[in-house]
């Protein structure tokens, strides 16, 4: 669209809307780019004097020599709004030179204007329901949108005409420029759109016209460890400490759901005891700070929290686990994988997981109990995480209740046998 910056410019009068005073209007057709307009000069001249071939008024009186000042003048404004345009980087249109004419251009909200609002939005809530982690996250987006802006020349475009094809390029521009991988891609643009759905509820604009973009999550591989391999993992003798701390923390994690941010957090006070007499865990979600209920523990975490009650670093900061530094967690637990023979890619989010599927769907939870203890905003989110854990206990229900129709087919037949 910015290809050309030469208008061309030409007055017409317009006879079609001859006044009371048989007077004609003047209007400026503006032409540039393949875009054209047509601006209102508020001149008005009697048709007799008008010279279209010089785009003038013919004449030497008074009024015929202001008006010609007045159409100079705005031929002048004309390349004065043009150069404003450039400066601000916007589309080089003939609407946007009408409007840059006006002043209504400028006094458009941009995007990051709008956005900037958006974030200081999200920075008051920080403590109530929403995480500093997740503000981070939201930052980092920003910064790159941001940096999309500068490199497509668009810093200055209004939100309301950030439209399907910017959109488009943003998602080029993170892969290509920043190297994300599709799903990346996806989850910075849908924190985009949420600055979006704002500014409609705030009424800063009109229409949630993000709404339109489409883009789709690619469903991935759920890498989580087996019974037989979480087993293997726990039956490993080492007499390296930091291994075994790693090993004993990822196993909790398997056993709990627990994201490695909240592992580090858990302290004394998090541990509670119920009214049956064991224990638990009450704390607030990191990524949804939502306070969730108890969660029950079982005997497996339970003796990993009683096999740390002594360690010096525990009676010191009053945290339930030494949770060690984070930078190098994931490349420890490759090596405790290769000890224990698993050949899988293992990471802190392997342990959550395994608690979805190898320890709670696969012995009979349900998706909605499943959802809480996982921490997610909606069912919604662990149904499509699951889904194809969701259809092997389909599978596992259904031939259970085949065992359980045939086993009564079989009673009422010997009841009927005996009554014969």
């Amino acid at each position: 669209m910015n290809a050309m910056f030469t208008p061309t410019l030409n007055f017409r009068l317009n006879t079609s809307k001859i006044n009371k005073e048989g007077l004609a209007p003047v209007y400026l057709r503006v032409t540039i780019n393949g875009t054209r307009s047509e601006i209102s000069t508020k001149v008005y001249v009697d048709p007799i004097k008008w010279d279209d071939r010089k785009s003038q008024i013919k004449g030497r009186e008074p009024r015929d020599i202001r008006n010609n000042k007045i159409l100079f003048d705005f031929t002048t404004q004309i390349y004065e709004a043009l150069d404003e345009l450039k400066n601000r980087r916007f589309d080089i249109t003939a609407a946007n030179i009408k409007l840059a004419l006006t002043g209504e251009l400028f006094k458009k909200t941009t995007v990051i204007e709008v956005y900037r609002q958006y974030m200081d939005y999200l920075q008051v809530r920080i403590g109530s329901d929403f995480s500093p982690s997740s503000y981070e996250i939201h930052k980092t987006t920003f910064d790159q949108v941001q940096e999309f802006l500068q490199h497509e020349k668009k810093e200055h475009i209004a939100i309301d005409e950030f439209s399907n094809p910017n959109f488009h390029r943003l998602e080029v521009y993170l892969k290509k420029y920043k190297e994300n991988q599709h799903n990346t891609v996806y989850k910075k643009i849908e924190r985009f759109r949420s600055m979006f759905k704002w500014a409609y509820e705030m009424e800063i604009i009109d229409k949630d016209i993000s709404r339109r973009f489409k883009i789709k999550k690619q469903k991935k591989e759920i890498i989580f460890l087996t019974w037989e391999e979480l087993e293997a993992l726990k039956a490993i003798d080492t007499s390296i400490e930091r291994l075994t701390v790693i090993r004993d923390i990822f196993v909790f994690m398997c056993y709990t759901g627990f994201a490695f941010k909240e592992i580090e957090s858990l302290k004394l006070e998090h541990l509670s005891r119920n009214i049956n007499g064991g224990y638990g865990l009450i704390m607030t979600r990191q990524k949804t700070q939502k306070n969730i209920p108890e969660i029950p523990l079982l005997p497996e975490a339970l003796e990993l929290i009683n096999k740390y009650q002594n360690h010096p670093k525990r009676i010191r900061e009053k945290k339930l686990f030494p949770v060690p530094a984070n930078q190098n967690f994931n490349a420890y637990l490759k090596e405790i994988a290769d000890l224990a023979k698993v050949e899988k890619n293992i990471t802190t989010h392997t342990a959550r997981k395994t608690f979805a599927t190898t320890i709670a769907l696969r012995n009979g939870m349900s998706m909605e109990v499943l959802s809480k203890l996982l921490g997610h905003s909606s069912i919604r989110i662990t149904q499509e995480s699951y889904a194809e854990m969701q259809q092997d206990r389909i599978k596992d229900e259904f031939d259970r209740l085949k065992l359980r129709l045939e086993e009564g087919i079989r009673i009422s037949q010997n009841k009927i046998a005996n009554q014969n």
